[in-house]
């Protein structure tokens, strides 16, 4: 009895510890399917797919990264990276990259 507790104490420690090291990517393909609609609702465009990542305890199933841009302001862009809680996507986004440039109008 006493090995068997052992056992199961031990098979215990390194699921945590895999599950915290490795992670999960158990809902990428859901944040993938629903994130394009999502952000077009948001008032962003998708620029591109960047990837994704293993999540773990504090992302559970995953993050997928994105680059957009505001659809009313194209020179507003931000990297944001989508995860997914109780089947609803979180956004996590810092400062919007500004881009710095000037807009020529040439006419002839």
């Amino acid at each position: 009895m006493e090995t068997i507790v052992k056992f199961l104490i031990t098979i215990s420690i390194i699921g945590l510890i895999g599950y915290s090291v490795i992670g999960t990517d158990g809902k990428v393909d859901a944040i993938k399917s629903k994130a394009p609609y999502e952000i077009k609702k948001r008032g962003w465009k998708i620029l591109r797919y960047e990837g994704f990542q293993y999540g773990s305890w504090g992302e559970h199933g995953g993050k997928v990264w994105y680059h957009v841009a505001d659809t009313l302001n194209p020179s507003i862009q931000y990297r944001v990276f989508i995860t997914m809680w109780n089947n609803e996507l979180q956004y996590h986004y810092g400062s919007p990259e500004v881009l710095q440039r000037i807009e020529v109008d040439y006419q002839k």
